[in-house]
């Protein structure tokens, strides 16, 4: 009786031991993949921190350029605008004659060239801008050009008010110019040609803005100034 006994517990013990690592392996296991689950979501998250701080840091810098590159332009437009009223002031004599101001202006820009071919005006009415491109080295605008010029701001004054109209004048600084200062100025002399195109419509001139911006082309050229409108809210 007693060795029947002794068989049937041997018989028995090997199979016991293999439930219980059968339990270790599966829990083990499954530790395993919690572990691989958690590190996966983890990596995951920390990713996107890591990624959203580095696009903040971008935006940032990029920020921080765009106003300065802001403030720059608008010193630079605040300083053409008070240019502008000081030669006024001293030439109308209390008397605001836009017809003394055209000419002084244009008399003061004679030590650049004249437009010697047939000028070309580029309008889009769905940016509202409109292109005057001029001969190299030369300001002028011609008296179709300025007709062009003024048939595009009666246009505009129609559809959104003449009140509401802000006008920004821009013009690029010419490389082959022979000196930084002659750059600047024959760009300044081109809005101010175009300029003096809208001092007999309805437009405020305090609202009439000059920009000089750095070297661009348009259509292959770098001899342009442009004419962009905005709508003022």
């Amino acid at each position: 009786m007693s060795s029947d006994s002794d068989t049937d517990m041997a018989a028995n013990a090997w199979p016991g031991f293999v439930d219980i690592l059968s339990a270790v392996v599966i829990m083990f296991v499954f530790f395993v993949l919690i572990i691989a689950a958690v590190l996966y979501f983890y990596t995951i998250t920390y990713k996107a921190k890591i990624e959203g701080r580095v696009t903040s840091e971008i935006s940032r810098v990029f920020v921080e350029a765009e106003i300065l590159e802001l403030k720059e332009l608008k010193r630079e437009n605040k300083e053409l605008r008070n240019e502008l009223k000081s030669k006024e002031t001293k030439i109308s004599q209390g008397g605001g004659k836009s017809a003394v101001v055209v000419k002084n202006e244009t008399e003061a820009a004679q030590s650049f060239g004249e437009q010697s071919t047939e000028q070309v005006v580029l309008t889009s009415e769905e940016d509202r801008s409109m292109v005057v491109f001029h001969d190299a080295g030369a300001i002028t605008v011609d008296d179709e050009s300025e007709t062009k010029i003024m048939e595009f701001i009666e246009q505009m004054s129609k559809q959104h008010g003449s009140e509401k109209l802000e006008i920004v004048l821009t013009s690029p600084k010419t490389p082959n110019a022979a000196t930084q200062s002659r750059e600047k100025r024959l760009a300044v002399a081109r809005m101010l040609n175009v300029r003096n195109s809208l001092l007999s419509t309805s437009i405020e001139r305090e609202n009439i803005n000059l920009t000089v911006v750095e070297t661009e082309e348009i259509e292959d050229s770098d001899s342009w100034t442009r004419l962009q409108i905005n709508v003022l809210q």
